[in-house]
């Protein structure tokens, strides 16, 4: 975010007033600090949730804080909330854009608590079967995510997205399909960080790779670093601008970094072998599958080859450090974006008995902003040290299940008339000699055979 470096310091020393303004645009209504619990506040950010590195997103912001003396009825109201430092007016900082799921009246007081969740919580839950049906294919992913959001109300920042020129073919008729899942599928078949920002907008994030995210160099070069005794935590984040704390409350990390995806699977299931694509030798040993995407069931090789060689343009390479930290809020800070660095001791190294100090760097994936005099911020990105598969959404992969087995059973169904006889047909194409046919249903076909018999495979497919 483009904030001044004298706004940043503020922040970071948390030393001036800051002014929280909350306005409900749907009222005309605004509310200043005096009327605000100050530490009652709190934003929680994510680009990802889990312990698995899923290149989806998806995952609705949210804001609470307690208001005192508000009479007015702001629940499925529009709420925007943002942050300015005494003395800075003009530097105006969103903090949030969303919609008021409850105002809470406390008991025998005069205050509201109020909880929001950005558009992606209420649009994401539309029933979009009718959008989906009524598309014409084939068409474009780019045209279909540009649909898609005309069609729930939903603003998204322009970009263009790796796989944008696809074309797809209409593949299943769903009676029922959320918004929400549909959105995750096209953020995880172009390998991108989905989030609603700070202005309302849908924002497709693409994650820092290599040393962006998370190594640490000599800044500001090898040559002018400066010796640690002389100038303690002069390392900085390669490639990457990352805010630096010296003094924070905590701070916890793994020893171990996050493999970086070496190689990319699309694949429709478990028994689908797919197509990988990697570089170098053609082998990697941290493969990230994508399984049971929407958007990628039905394409030939060829088509799906071209796709993850684009999806691996976004995400190969991309490393981080497992971490959690609480420090001074800084408010410009942005999930998936931004990185910090922290000034530690060096346990590994020693300079003549003094202590060494280093400086690490660390990409944001989730945060939690609370107060706002006391403005206190909690970084945290969760990892293990090899992937594992992530499959989208588990119902858009019952739903094709649910297709490809009708199919099955039609199919089959019409073999079975193609294989249904009158008496007389009975009589002049399963007799021989005189002698009639047997009919055996069978689980699996015997090892020998008898003679003047038809056997009947078994088949029994079952959705969970």
């Amino acid at each position: 975010m483009n904030v001044p470096d004298t706004v940043k310091e503020q922040y970071k020393n948390n030393s001036r007033h800051k002014h929280l303004v909350i306005r409900f645009p749907d009222l005309n209504l605004q509310i200043d600090h005096k009327s605000m619990h100050q530490d009652s506040m709190r934003l929680k950010e994510s680009v990802l949730d889990g312990d698995s590195v899923e290149f989806v997103g998806g995952i609705a912001s949210i804001f609470q804080i307690d208001i005192e003396n508000l009479s007015a009825d702001v629940k499925g109201k529009r709420i925007e909330v943002e942050i300015y430092p005494d003395g800075h007016p003009d530097d105006v900082i969103p903090l949030f854009h969303g919609i008021v799921d409850s105002a809470v009246k406390q008991a025998n007081r005069t205050t509201k608590e109020i909880i929001a969740y950005d558009e992606l919580y209420t649009k994401g839950s539309i029933n979009v079967s009718e959008w989906y049906k009524s598309l014409e294919f084939p068409i474009t992913l780019k045209n279909i995510r540009d649909s898609l959001f005309a069609y729930v109300g939903l603003g998204q920042m322009e970009t263009d997205l790796p796989n944008d020129t696809v074309q797809i073919k209409k593949q299943y008729n769903p009676e029922s399909l959320q918004a929400l899942s549909v959105i995750k599928a096209i953020c995880q078949i172009n390998g991108v960080f989905g989030i609603i920002n700070r202005q309302g907008m849908f924002e497709y994030r693409i994650p820092p790779s290599g040393a962006e995210a998370g190594t640490t160099a000599p800044y500001p070069s090898v040559t002018m670093f400066p010796s640690g005794r002389l100038f303690p935590g002069t390392e900085a984040q390669a490639g990457m601008q990352a805010e630096c704390f010296s003094f924070y409350k905590e701070l916890s990390h793994e020893e171990f970094v996050v493999k970086p995806v070496d190689m990319v699977t699309i694949r429709n299931s478990e028994d689908d072998g797919g197509v990988s694509y990697t570089e170098g030798d053609g082998t990697g040993s941290n493969n990230y599958i994508i399984q049971g995407n929407m958007f990628s069931y039905g394409l030939e090789k060829s088509v799906l080859m071209g796709m993850a060689e684009r999806i691996y343009r976004n995400v190969g390479g991309f490393t981080y450090i497992p971490f959690s930290s609480d420090n001074n809020g800084l408010p410009y800070i942005e999930c998936g974006l931004d990185a910090v660095s922290y000034v530690m001791i060096d346990y590994g190294r020693s300079d003549d008995g003094n202590t060494v100090y280093e400086q690490k760097a660390f990409c944001v994936l989730n945060r939690e902003l609370t107060g706002i005099q006391a403005l206190r911020d909690n970084y945290s990105a969760q990892g293990e040290e090899y992937q594992t598969e992530f499959i989208t959404d588990l119902q858009t992969q019952i739903d094709i299940l649910k297709k490809k087995n009708t199919q099955e059973t039609q199919e089959t169904q019409q073999q079975i008339e193609d294989y249904t006889y009158s008496k007389d047909e009975i009589d002049q194409k399963f007799s021989s000699g005189g002698a009639w046919w047997d009919v055996q249903s069978v689980p699996v076909l015997p090892t020998t055979l008898a003679a003047n018999t038809m056997y009947l495979i078994q088949i029994e497919t079952m959705v969970e």
